[in-house]
C-alpha cells in the first residue's frame, strides 16, 4: 500500500544571510528537509556560476537536504526605458532589455537542474508607467519558457506579486487556466494575497487547484500602512482559516518559511515552523 503524501515545510536559507550554512544547519536543528533558494553569497542564485551553485547543493546534502524551490526573479522585470518603483530582487536587475531576457531564462533553468530543484518561481512583470507596463498573458517568451522547463524536467510556478501586473484572483485565474496545460502553476504567497484584500476562502478554493508551493509570511499593519513583519501566526493574515482549507483541496504541499523578520530572524522561523506544524490539519513533515 502506497504511503500517504505529506505536506512539507521548506526554509530558505538566505533569510539567515549571505553564507547558506547557518540557514541550512537551522534547518537540520527544525527538522526541515528541504530548502528553498533564492540567493547565496551576496548574490541571486541565478547569477552564480555553475560551480557555486553544484556547492551549494553539495552543502545541503550533507546535511541530508534536499533544494525543492528555486526563488527565481524571473519576469520581476520592465523595458530599461520603465521607471520601477522599490522592487526587493535580491541582487537582480528590475530594468532587463527585452533582448536579454531569453538568456536568464535559461540561465535560471540551468541552475534549477544543477541544485536539483523541481519547481522555479516566475513573477509577471512589473507594474509601472502604463505606456511602459507589459502583459504577462501573451508573452511570447513565456510560451518558450515552459517548453524549456518541461524539457529539463522542471516545472514553472507564477507568483501573486502586488507589484507586478498579475496578483489579483481574476487575472490569476485567467492566467493560470491558459497555461495550465503547458505546466505552468501557482506559487501561492498567501499574505501578498491578504495584502490585495483577497485571502478569503471562496478565493482560496478557487486557486487552490493550480497551486503547487505555497509561501508563509506573516505581518501586522503598522504607522502610516507599513508592514511589520512578524513570525508566522502572529500576524494579521488569516492562517487558521486559510491552511485548513488549502489543505482539504490539496493535502500534500511545500509550505516555505519566509519570515522577512530582521532582528533574530533564526527565532521568528522557528516559531514560523512550529506554528504551520499545528496550522495545518495532520501536521507537516
Amino acid at each position: 500500500m502506497d504511503a500517504t503524501p505529506v505536506s512539507t515545510l521548506v526554509l530558505n536559507p538566505d533569510e539567515l544571510g549571505p553564507d547558506p550554512v547557518p540557514g541550512m544547519d537551522l534547518a537540520v536543528k527544525l527538522g526541515i528537509g528541504y530548502l528553498e533558494v533564492r540567493s547565496a553569497e551576496g548574490a541571486n542564485a541565478v547569477t552564480l556560476p555553475a560551480e557555486r551553485l553544484r556547492h551549494i547543493r553539495a552543502l545541503a546534502a550533507e546535511r541530508g537536504l534536499a533544494v525543492v524551490a528555486l526563488a527565481s526573479p524571473l519576469w520581476k522585470w520592465c523595458w530599461p526605458e520603465a521607471t520601477p518603483g522599490r522592487v526587493d530582487t535580491f541582487g537582480f536587475p528590475t530594468q532587463v532589455p527585452p533582448g536579454e531576457r531569453l538568456g536568464w531564462i535559461e540561465r535560471a533553468i540551468r541552475a534549477a537542474v544543477i541544485l536539483g530543484a523541481p519547481v522555479v518561481r516566475v513573477f509577471s512583470h512589473l507594474r509601472v508607467e502604463e505606456e511602459w507596463t507589459e502583459r504577462f498573458a501573451g508573452d511570447p517568451l513565456l510560451a518558450v519558457a515552459l517548453d524549456l522547463a518541461d524539457g529539463a524536467g522542471v516545472r514553472l510556478l507564477l507568483e501573486n506579486e502586488p507589484v507586478c501586473t498579475v496578483a489579483h484572483v481574476g487575472p490569476l485565474l485567467e492566467v493560470l487556466e491558459r497555461y495550465r496545460g503547458q505546466g505552468l502553476g501557482l506559487w501561492l504567497d498567501v499574505a501578498n494575497l491578504h495584502e490585495v484584500g483577497q485571502a478569503t476562502p471562496d478565493t482560496i478554493r478557487a486557486l487552490a487547484p493550480y497551486v503547487g508551493y505555497v509561501h508563509v509570511k506573516d505581518y501586522r499593519p503598522g504607522p502610516g500602512g507599513r508592514r511589520v513583519f512578524c513570525p508566522a501566526g502572529e500576524g494579521a493574515v488569516p492562517y487558521g482559516e486559510v491552511l485548513p482549507l488549502l489543505h482539504a483541496a490539496r493535502p500534500a504541499l511545500p509550505y516555505a518559511l519566509e519570515t522577512h523578520v530582521r532582528e533574530r530572524p533564526a527565532d521568528a522561523l522557528t516559531a514560523g515552523a512550529a506554528f504551520v506544524r499545528t496550522a495545518v490539519p495532520g501536521g507537516v513533515a
